[in-house]
């Protein structure tokens, strides 16, 4: 993964010393974007738990606001530090089936896992002119986010089928709990997470700006007092966003 990150930051730097056109005055810009993030978690690990987990892990659907600056260091290249708000999680859904005398018991169990984190990225950012309209920018970094709060939704469905007389009885649970942080064994998830950000978007002339980007969780998010008996467990996250800069 360190030879990735360091080969992706060459080349970030190898075509920006190529660019020929400067974006004449733009040596800095401020800017606020927002979006959808669509996140899960992956457990690190070729065991069963490893593998059946990340069979079983859904996206979740949340949010991302983002406030950030661009500081121009060089011809078309800039250093893009910001604050953001990233709304991430995970969604598990499993069923299996056993069959007790006549009965036929099926199980259906999804916890949805909501978290809420403060992050600081900062991106490294090419960007390569395409005329009077406006510019695509190539983005990548670090990020470090501290988790604030998070709450898991779980819902068990048990359907039993009595196969002598084909009736059925179906019973639904819940179970909602807030999630806490920090890294003693009795806390849910790290307080802390590193990773890599990796963007693209096209800005206007104008400002206006959309894009895509990537956060790749590197550190574990299982508590530090817990990490030796556990897989690592860490945050995906594919966020899309629309935005302004002036």
């Amino acid at each position: 993964m360190k030879k990735l990150l360091l080969s992706a930051s060459i080349a970030l730097l190898a075509t920006g010393a190529f660019a020929q056109t400067t974006m004449t005055g733009e040596t800095s810009r401020f800017g606020i974007k927002a979006g959808v993030n669509l996140s899960k978690f992956h457990a690190g690990g070729d065991d069963n738990a490893a593998n059946t987990f990340n069979d079983n892990a859904k996206n979740n659907v949340g949010f991302n606001v983002t406030a950030f600056g661009d500081f121009g260091v060089g011809n078309n290249f800039f250093i893009q530090p910001g604050v953001s708000l990233q709304s991430k999680g995970n969604k598990f859904e499993s069923t299996g089936s056993a069959t007790v005398g006549n009965n036929t018991i099926t199980t259906t169990s999804s916890v949805k896992t909501n978290l809420m984190a403060i992050e600081v990225p900062v991106n490294a950012v090419l960007r390569i002119p395409t005329g009077a309209a406006g510019a695509v920018q190539i983005s990548a970094g670090p990020y470090i986010g501290f988790n604030i709060s998070g709450k898991d939704k779980g819902q068990t469905t048990t359907t039993t089928v009595n196969n002598s007389n084909n009736t059925s009885a179906t019973v639904t649970t819940s179970n909602d709990r807030d999630l806490s942080f920090g890294s003693a064994s009795d806390k849910n998830y790290g307080s802390t997470d590193f990773g890599a950000n990796f963007g693209l978007a096209y800005r206007t002339t104008s400002g206006f700006l959309v894009g895509a980007n990537y956060g790749l969780g590197l550190s574990d998010l299982t508590p530090k007092d817990r990490q030796a008996n556990s897989n690592k467990l860490t945050n995906r996250v594919l966020g899309f966003t629309v935005g302004y800069s002036f």
